[in-house]
Order: C-alpha cells, then structure tokens, then sequence
C-alpha cells in the first residue's frame, strides 16, 4: 500500500485557472524543446518531493493552505524553468500564484480572524471549503497527521455529495455549488465560529448548522459522543446530508414542517450507507444525552424484530411529526421507511416525493403521485418488505 507520504502530495496538487491535469504528466520532449520542461515554462517544485509527478493529480482539491504557504512555489507546485523561459511562461506562473495567495489571505480573514489562535488548515475542493485543525488520528490501519486527515474529509466530503446525488438521480445543478464545514479540534474554536457563522449556538453543542440561504456546518469532536474517527465522520455525514437535503431545489429545510421523518429518515439513511450505522440525532431541543441511542445504531435487526412482533409505528403516525419530537425508536422507523421507499420505488421517484412535499404537496398526496403507494397500504407492504429483506443477526 502506498504511503500516506505520497498519497498526501498527490492530494495537494492544485487545478488552478487553465492548468491541466496532462499537463503535468512527463512527456517525451519534442525535438529542440528544453529537456527540463518540455517548453512548459515551469517544472515540478522540489519542496513538495518528486513523487507527485508520476500521478494524476487529484481534481477535486483546488487549493491547500499547506502548499500555497511553501515559500518556493506560492501555492501552485511548480516553479520557473531555470534552463528556458518560454513567451508567457512566467506570466501564468505568477497569475497562479496570485490566485493561491488571493484564496488563502480571504480565508485567513473569514475563519482564523474569528478565533485569534491558531491558525486553520484550509482546503478548497470542487464544492467544498473546509477549515480544519483536527489532530492526527488512526483511520483503519493508517496513522494519518492532521494535514493527511484534512484531506481526507474533503475526500469523504465531495463523496457524500455525488452519493446523494446519484442515489436520488439529481442533476448537479440542484445542489448549489459551495458549503462551508469548519472542524476545530478545540470546542474554544467551535465555541466562536460556530455562533458567527451560523447564526445559533449553545455552549454545548458539539456542532451547528446553518440551513440556508447560505449553508455551513461547524462541529467539534467532543470526546464522549465521538471518540474515534469513524465516529467523527458518521456525524459529518449525518449533518451535511441535513444541509444537502434542505439545499436540493426547492430549498426548504423540512424538519420543522411535519417531515422530521424525511429530515431525520435521509440522514440517517446516509450515515449508515456511507460509515455503517446510525449515531447521530439532531436533538438539542430536548437535552439528548450523551452515548444515548437505539440498538448500538445497527437497526435493521431491531426494526425486524418490531415488525415480527407487531410493534410498527405507522407511517400515518410519524408522517405527523417534526424533527425535534421524534423518539428514538421513531428515528429508526424514519431510516427504515426511507430506505424501503428508495428500494421499493426508486430513486428518481423519491427524489420527486421529495420535490412535492418541498413545494407544499400533502404527503398523502405526494406519496400516491410519487411512487403510488397509498397511507391505507403502505404499513402492510412496508412489513412485509422489512421480513424479506431485514435479517434478525446484524452484518458483520
């Protein structure tokens, strides 16, 4: 397996203005061109190692605060040929290290301003600008530094919004195009950019969001709650997908509407297709405890074994309720409607069930238009899709 070392500079490499990916992959000279650079003007930066040339860059990551910081290349991996210096060369070199300190000072200013410590590592990816100072954990079997795991989440990040996107067979243009997510190791930090930047806060929350018209989540890794990675990154999947729904056109957030079961129901669907079980509840209206939970989070075993024992909640039940007075068992219910509904009609259809309760539709209403099920019949077929498809042992 290749070291986080070279994976990390492969990671760092910067899309900036017209600069191509085949642009930086070693070519054979073409006769009378400079053997150094091909006539490119530029070659690779020293600081940053040589591996990363024989790579494609990654291109989803536009800028890293690591690599626009490197003295020697401002930020954009290369530097002047010092054996040519083609018509033009230099200008483009020096319009893209421009651009790299540009994106850097504007986030100096926005996030580390806020704080008056120190400084954020900073990450711009394809729809994402990521503030993180989390410390360096294991991730499987992996050590990763803090730089390594920065990348990482914006990896993790830019998948969950193609998995949404292709689960409900969106175009890309109904998701708008940048989130912001702040990660702050220290709850000092997450205690002054969460308030500032969305607008709500208590002194112990372990992240907030800010539902539109711009959208940023905040959190911080508070140890009982979310002890380890995995954890870290179920409840960065869980919040963003919140944001996520309540972004898709029409943006609406819905768990103040009767929808908490959507609300809750997607996220958790989520949470546990992309990190493998459900964790997180948007609770702080009721004082949710620390560690508390449904079943360990694996609930599929747990929602059979209602089902066979006859204790559903209906789906005429929880469509009636808000976000914040759903139980725990009712959570499971949520996740457990919305993946039957996903599976039994599709994605495309939920995604226009989604579409119409968003525009006002009753959800009895849209539940028939959408996927022509009906509130009289969907708890009988519902049961019996859970005994055909939930096992009572829980997955290894």
């Amino acid at each position: 397996m290749r070291s986080w070392s070279w994976s990390l500079v492969v990671a760092c490499a910067l899309s900036v203005a017209a600069w191509s990916a085949s642009a930086l992959v070693a070519q054979a000279p073409a006769p009378g061109a400079c053997r150094h650079c091909q006539d490119r003007g530029v070659v690779p930066c020293s600081k940053h190692g040589k591996a990363w040339a024989l790579e494609q860059p990654d291109q989803d990551v536009a800028f890293c605060s690591a690599v626009v910081e490197c003295k020697a290349c401002l930020g954009t991996l290369h530097v002047d040929c010092k054996q040519c210096q083609p018509a033009g060369g230099a200008d483009d070199l020096a319009h893209r290290q421009q651009l790299a300190q540009q994106w850097l000072q504007e986030r100096r200013k926005t996030i580390d301003a806020l704080t008056a410590r120190e400084p954020h590592q900073h990450l711009r990816t394809s729809h994402y600008d990521l503030a993180f100072t989390l410390k360096p954990a294991t991730v499987g079997t992996e050590k990763l530094d803090s730089h390594a795991r920065m990348h990482l989440y914006g990896k993790r990040l830019e998948a969950l919004r193609s998995a949404f996107l292709t689960t409900l067979e969106l175009p890309d243009g109904d998701l708008p195009e940048r989130m912001l997510v702040c990660m702050s190791e220290d709850a000092r930090d997450h205690a002054v950019l969460g308030p500032r930047l969305t607008g709500m806060g208590s002194p112990n929350s372990v992240s907030l969001k800010l539902m539109g018209p711009t959208y940023v989540f905040s959190m911080h890794p508070e140890r009982k709650s979310l002890p380890d990675d995995e954890a870290v990154h179920r409840n960065l999947v869980h919040n963003v997908t919140h944001l996520l729904l309540t972004q898709m056109k029409p943006a609406l957030y819905l768990g103040n509407r009767k929808h908490g079961w959507i609300d809750e129901g997607v996220a958790h669907w989520f949470e546990d297709k992309l990190v493998g079980k459900c964790t997180n509840y948007c609770y702080e209206e009721v004082a949710l405890l620390a560690g508390e939970g449904f079943k360990g989070g694996k609930w599929r075993p747990a929602i059979r074994r209602l089902v066979d024992a006859g204790d559903v909640v209906t789906f005429a039940a929880l469509v009636q309720k808000q976000t914040d007075e759903l139980k725990f068992s009712e959570h499971a219910f949520a996740f457990a409607y919305v993946d039957f509904l996903l599976a039994k009609a599709g994605g495309a259809k939920f995604r226009d069930l989604l579409r119409l309760v968003k525009s006002g539709t009753a959800t009895r209403d849209a539940l028939t238009q959408a996927t022509g099920l009906n509130l009289l019949t969907i708890d009988g077929v519902f049961s019996t899709w859970v005994k055909a498809n939930y096992s009572l042992q829980p997955p290894r």
